[in-house]
C-alpha cells in the first residue's frame, strides 16, 4: 500500500528482481521487471535503467525466448556502457550465455572474454573468477582443451579464489581427466572427487 507512487513501485519491482537473483530465484515472469524498464527508460537515472534491462533479458532467458532475452540483453550493454561497467560484465555473461543455448560458440566465448576483461577493470575479483570458470567450460566444449586446462591451472594455482570456485575449478579438472581420450586418469578423478566431496 505505501507503493503509491511510480517511482516507489518502480524502484521496489527492479529491487524485488535483484533480490529474486541473488537468492538463486530464477524468475521467468517479465512482469516485475518490465516495470522498472518503463519508469527508468522514461526518467533514469540509467544505471537502473540498464539494471532493469538486464533482468528484463533474464525473464526472458528463463522463458527460453533467447531472441527476446538477446534483444534486452543488447539494450541494457548499450545504457550500461556509460554508466554501470558491474552491470555490463554481468551483462556480457548472460549474453554468452544466450549464446551457448543457441548454438554460437564463436560469440559465447568472445562476450565471456568481454566480460572478463570488463570485471578486471572494475577489481571485481570474484566475478573475474566466475567468468573463467565459464571461459574454461566454453573452451573444453569447443576442443580447445590445451588453453583451457591452462586457465584451469591458473585457478586453481591462485590461492585466493573463493572456496565455491575452487571446487567447482576441481569438479571441471576432474571431468577433464576423465574424458581426456588419450590417456584418462580414474584414479585421479576419483580422488579429485573425494578430496571434494
Amino acid at each position: 500500500d505505501d507503493l503509491n507512487t511510480a517511482r516507489t513501485k518502480a524502484h521496489h519491482a527492479l529491487l524485488h528482481a535483484m533480490a529474486l537473483d541473488k537468492n538463486y530465484i530464477d524468475v521467468s515472469d517479465d512482469s516485475i521487471a518490465q516495470v522498472a524498464v518503463d519508469y527508468f527508460s522514461k526518467h533514469g537515472p540509467q544505471k537502473y535503467h540498464a539494471r532493469s534491462l538486464y533482468y528484463l533479458g533474464l525473464a526472458y532467458y528463463y522463458q527460453e525466448d533467447y531472441n527476446k532475452a538477446i534483444v534486452e540483453f543488447t539494450k541494457a550493454e548499450e545504457v550500461a556502457e556509460a554508466c554501470d561497467s558491474l552491470y555490463l560484465g554481468f551483462v556480457k555473461v548472460a549474453q554468452a550465455d544466450v549464446y551457448a543455448q543457441t548454438y554460437n560458440p564463436i560469440e559465447e566465448i568472445r562476450c565471456l572474454r568481454e566480460a572478463l576483461d570488463i570485471n578486471s577493470k572494475v577489481s571485481t575479483k570474484y566475478y573475474c573468477d566466475v567468468v573463467k570458470l565459464n571461459i574454461i567450460s566454453s573452451l573444453f566444449n569447443q576442443y580447445h582443451h590445451e588453453e583451457a586446462e591452462q586457465l584451469l591451472h591458473q585457478l586453481l594455482d591462485d590461492e585466493t579464489v573463493d572456496d565455491k570456485i575452487r571446487v567447482s575449478a576441481e569438479l571441471i579438472q576432474a571431468y577433464i581427466t576423465v574424458t581426456d581420450h588419450e590417456n584418462p586418469d580414474f584414479s585421479k578423478a576419483v580422488k579429485i572427487y573425494e578430496d571434494v566431496f
